[in-house]
């Protein structure tokens, strides 16, 4: 017995998110858990949960297959989705300026693909979060982002100049491994609310400005 494929059966499924999660700490794949939530923006304006989880694939891509998948692409309109990624142990990178990941959904059926096909997935950077785990022998710098009243700010970019950075939380909390600064000696620590424009610096002396949680006042 042998099977033939008749053209009018055949079922067509696209994926135009598609998201490659990367543990920015190590360079690789994720080793701590996270949540993808997929919202589509209605007509008008507001964003609607999804209640569709992605598809992981064996290379650790999360995939949305069969969003705009219509009966008639030709009449069907192009909706707006975007997805937020949640985990205890990371700080997504897109929070520097945005709250979520925004795509383009495209209508599409089994005689006419999308007008536009990611050939790609959109790689997410995830930063360590202040209770990412950390090796024992790893140092960091602990401490916290705020405004000129003493409100916290989150999503503050902390940098050591272009070796090591972290995103504080929604508490203004935030943990910047020190992978490559001298075992002692002075360190400059940048902060930027990228949202405002807002800015602080503030210096450290190795090791012992380690022992102690510091703030940044961001003006």
């Amino acid at each position: 017995m042998s099977w033939v494929a008749v053209p009018s059966e055949t079922t067509l499924l696209y994926s135009q998110i598609g998201l490659r999660l990367v543990d920015e700490f190590t360079g690789g794949p994720l080793a701590h858990p996270v949540e993808a939530h997929l919202s589509f923006q209605d007509a008008a304006g507001n964003w609607q949960r999804l209640e569709v989880n992605p598809v992981p694939t064996p290379a650790g891509h999360l995939l949305y297959p069969g969003l705009g998948r219509s009966a008639n692409a030709g009449v069907a309109p192009m909706v707006r989705h975007r997805v937020r990624i949640e985990s205890d142990f990371y700080r997504p990178e897109y929070l520097r300026t945005a709250d979520a990941l925004e795509f383009d959904v495209h209508p599409y059926d089994d005689a006419t693909p999308p007008v536009v096909v990611p050939t790609l997935p959109t790689t997410v950077l995830l930063l360590p979060s202040p209770i990412y785990p950390f090796a024992g022998f790893m140092r960091t710098v602990r401490g916290r982002t705020l405004d000129s009243l003493g409100d916290p700010v989150p999503n503050v970019e902390v940098t050591l100049g272009t070796t090591e950075r972290a995103l504080s939380d929604e508490r203004g909390v935030f943990a910047l491994p020190l992978r490559w600064a001298a075992f002692t000696g002075g360190i400059v620590l940048d902060a930027i609310d990228h949202r405002t424009g807002r800015t602080d610096q503030i210096s450290l002396t190795l090791p012992q400005d380690l022992l102690q949680g510091h703030a940044f006042t961001l003006t």
